[in-house]
C-alpha cells in the first residue's frame, strides 16, 4: 500500500496531507489523504527498524478533509543556497524558523525530480486519530483494521503482543 501511495503521490504531488496519531489500542494510525483518495494506515513497530501493518483505501468522506489543514504535504528540495543558510544558522546555534517556513512555502515536488542533497518532507501533523477528522461512518473500518493488525502480529510476532499487552 505504501507503494501505491508512493507511486499516486509521483504522479501528482500537490494537495496531500498527511496525518498520524494512535488509536485505542496504541496502534500507531496514518492517514495519507489527497484531493481524490485517501488512505488509513496501521503499524505496529517491532524494533526501531521494522514495523508490520495493514492498511485500506478509503471510499468516501475526504473532500471535508483537506480544506481543515492549513499546510500541504510534500517533498522539498532545498537550493544550494539554501543548504548553505540553513548549516550557517545550525552552526551559530540559531534558530532555523524562518528559513524553514520559507522552504515549506515552496511548492512540493515528485521524488523523481529531486537533485538536491537535502529534502524537506513535510508536514506531518498529529493528531489523537486521523480518521475522527473523516467521519464517524469510519469507525468500523478503524477497529476491522486494528482486530486484522493484532492477527497479524500475534501470527507473525507474538511477542510483540503477548509482552507489551
Amino acid at each position: 500500500m505504501k507503494r501505491e501511495i508512493a507511486k499516486s503521490y509521483d504522479s501528482n504531488p500537490k494537495g496531500w496531507t498527511v496525518l498520524v496519531g494512535k488509536d485505542s489500542r496504541r496502534f500507531s494510525q496514518i492517514l495519507v489523504s489527497n484531493p481524490s483518495q485517501a488512505w488509513i494506515l496501521k503499524e505496529e513497530w517491532i524494533n526501531p527498524y521494522k514495523s508490520i501493518g495493514i492498511g485500506a483505501q478509503l471510499v468516501g468522506g475526504i473532500e471535508s478533509l483537506n480544506s481543515k489543514l492549513p499546510q500541504e504535504f510534500g517533498l522539498r528540495p532545498l537550493a544550494p543556497q539554501q543548504i548553505r543558510e540553513l548549516s550557517d544558522l545550525a552552526r551559530r546555534e540559531e534558530n532555523a524558523r524562518e528559513l524553514l517556513l520559507e522552504i515549506m512555502r515552496s511548492q512540493p515536488v515528485a521524488s523523481r525530480d529531486i537533485r538536491s542533497p537535502l529534502v524537506l518532507q513535510g508536514p506531518i501533523m498529529t493528531t489523537s486519530n486521523p480518521l475522527s477528522l473523516i467521519s464517524k461512518r469510519h469507525e468500523e473500518l478503524e477497529r476491522h483494521l486494528s482486530e486484522e493488525l493484532e492477527r497479524l502480529l500475534l501470527r507473525k510476532h507474538p511477542q510483540a503482543i503477548t509482552t507489551y499487552r
